[in-house]
Parts: C-alpha cells; structure tokens; sequence
C-alpha cells in the first residue's frame, strides 16, 4: 500500500480524537485517546461517526480500516467522563444515546451502509470497545487482542446492537454465554468461533488490515456496494423468493450500469 498522507482530521496530531490518514483508495481511521485507552466519549463517538461519514463521501475512498493508537483498542464506554451539556430536550449525551440514535447517527445503520469496513483490533477490546466493532464488515486481531462482555459484572446491560449482532456471528448459544459469564476471550478464541476472521503478530496488524482493505477497494465498486447490501438485506430473510428477487434486481442494476458504461 502507498504511504499514508493525513487528512484534516488527522492534522491535529496527538490531540486529535480521531487520528484519519488516506492509503491510497483506503480511509484509515483510528482512535486516538491512547493515555485513556481508547475509552469511547461522546467527543470521540461524534468525531469517529465524521470521520466515516468523510470516507464514505470520497470518491477516492473504496473501504475504510478502524483501529486504535497505543497497545489497546478501546476500553469501552469512558465512565469517567464529565457530563455532557444537556441537549434541546434537556438530556445529557452518552456514549450509548450516541450510538444508538437515528439514521446515519445511528452506529450499526451507518455501518451497514458504509463502504465496506475492516475493524483492526490491535489490543484488548472491553465492553463498548467490543460491541462497536460488530457492525464492521471485517474483524481481523492482533495476537495481544482480547475481547471482553463485563456488562451484567458491572451491572450494566449490552449494547450497540449487539444482542443481534452477535448471535449473526457467533451462533446464538455462544453469544448467550459470552455475556451471561460476562467472559473474556483471547484472540485465537476470537478466532475460532468466528468473531474474528484472522490473527496477526502485532507489528503487522495494521499493514495487513490495509492490504485487506486495498483488494476489496480495487474490486468495482457498484459490485461492491450491491453485494454488501444483498448481504445485510437477506441476512434474515426466511423466503428463498424474496432471496432470489433481492438478487435478480441487483444484477439489473449492475447490467444497466455496465451497458451505460459501455454502449453497444
């Protein structure tokens, strides 16, 4: 991959939340609160949700890289955080009310529209730090990452969408039992049962994750884009029919956009 450039969002340095570097056809986006462990705040979930919403109205951009600065990925939702201002309504902003807002505020739903992401897990990943990550199209570990569901330990409850999120990945026995032991499990565990698709010595992590994410920028993305969508679409779908005519329609807008390209 090409050298990374920093963007805007970037350009602040070590003070910047959020840490955005182009890679070629590919939007690096990191956390950038290492001295706090990457420990997600409202300031840093608004700044992570610009920064995808930048990357995604690139042109240049085809797929995007989320990790973390620093030896850990995130230690989830900061709850040593100063209040939030109240809002119009006079609520005060969480990590959770963030996260799980409307349309493109809205975590999972900007993922599941987003141009394909990969999710670098480049250390331990506890709670929120764990639970954002499900909505990404691609997790890869580093082989110091771990990742940890302390929610009914701290009685606290998951969140994010993830008590549909895991299930997807991990069968629905096992993401049950993730949470009720309120278990930790290493990368090669991860790996195993499917949360995670590959593991990597740490020094490579990244360069991987970025290898990753030029393939699948440098395939067409219109092809790209439907396969995502006729993915996420039929994920639940019980009717092999309403399968079958979610893909028929995706392959007559790929055709018609393939003759507008290439006129007889």
């Amino acid at each position: 991959m090409p050298s990374g450039d920093q963007g805007a969002a970037g350009a602040a340095g070590a003070d910047a939340l959020i840490l955005y570097e182009n890679h070629g056809p590919v939007a690096l986006i990191a956390l950038n609160r290492p001295e706090r462990r990457n420990a997600l705040n409202v300031p840093l979930i608004r700044a992570l949700i610009a920064a995808v919403k930048r990357a995604n109205a690139d042109p240049a951009v085809g797929a995007i890289v989320l990790t973390g600065q620093g030896s850990v990925y995130s230690a989830g939702a900061d709850v040593k955080a100063p209040p939030e201002p109240r809002d119009e309504k006079g609520r005060r902003p969480n990590p959770g009310s963030v996260t799980m807002g409307k349309d493109d505020n809205n975590w999972p739903m900007l993922m599941e529209r987003s141009k394909p992401v990969i999710c670098a897990v480049n250390g331990p990943a506890v709670g929120m730090g764990v639970t954002h990550i499900l909505s990404a199209d691609i997790r890869i570990a580093a082989e110091s990452a771990s990742f940890s569901f302390p929610f009914l330990r701290l009685g606290a409850m998951p969140e994010v969408g993830s008590t549909g999120l895991l299930p997807r990945l991990v069968g629905f026995g096992r993401a049950l039992d993730l949470c009720l032991r309120s278990a930790t499990i290493d990368a090669r565990e991860a790996e195993r049962i499917g949360l995670v698709t590959s593991v990597h010595p740490d020094a490579d992590l990244r360069a991987a994750a970025l290898d990753l994410a030029g393939r699948i920028a440098a395939y067409p993305p219109l092809q790209v884009k439907l396969t995502k969508a006729m993915f996420y679409d039929n994920a639940g779908e019980s009717s092999n029919e309403m399968i079958t005519t979610r893909e028929s329609r995706a392959f007559v807008e790929m055709l018609s956009a393939l003759k507008r390209d290439k006129p007889l």
